[in-house]
């Protein structure tokens, strides 16, 4: 069973844990951040993130940014444990994710961005429903490397 809740206090070192053990491979940032860092940045910015618990355990989050009420968007991405990866959580949390983020804010459009390395990602985002709206030609470095960003979004009614 997958739950979504509202971060609190309390999930922070779980969420450093993960964000620092994601943000070489996978996101777009590359630093890692001290649990003080993390406990700062949300004391400081109050951020819409949401905790992907299974059968009762934590074990990934999702982030939004860049709310817009007056044109109805958002931008999301999630984070998993690497020990629950590969087990359809994601998918799965993602489904029961999106609506909720639809109705509440009453959205018209929800985005993301991932990298292009990020095979598996993509893969999921298709298989929910997001489209490719264009790519960010090497908008990042990883190792060395300029990668590519490619954004990617879902409207109300193709959900």
């Amino acid at each position: 069973m997958i739950e979504i809740n509202e971060i609190k206090f309390d999930d922070l070192s779980f969420l450093n844990e993960v964000r620092n053990e994601c943000c070489e491979e996978y996101l777009h940032d590359s630093d890692k951040y001290t649990l003080k860092q993390t406990i700062d940045w949300f004391n400081k910015t109050k951020p819409m993130f949401w905790m992907i618990k299974f059968l009762g355990e934590n074990v990934g989050y999702f982030r939004t940014s860049n709310y817009s009420i007056k044109n109805k968007n958002i931008y999301i991405g999630a984070d998993l444990h690497k020990d629950y990866r590969g087990m359809g959580i994601a998918y799965a949390s993602y489904c029961i994710f999106i609506p909720i983020l639809f109705n509440k804010l009453n959205l018209h459009k929800i985005s993301l961005e991932v990298l292009e390395t990020n095979i598996r990602a993509i893969s999921l985002y298709k298989k929910i429903g997001f489209i490719i709206e264009g790519i960010k030609r090497e908008e990042v470095q990883k190792n060395g490397v300029w990668v590519n960003s490619i954004i990617m979004s879902i409207l109300r009614e193709e959900f």
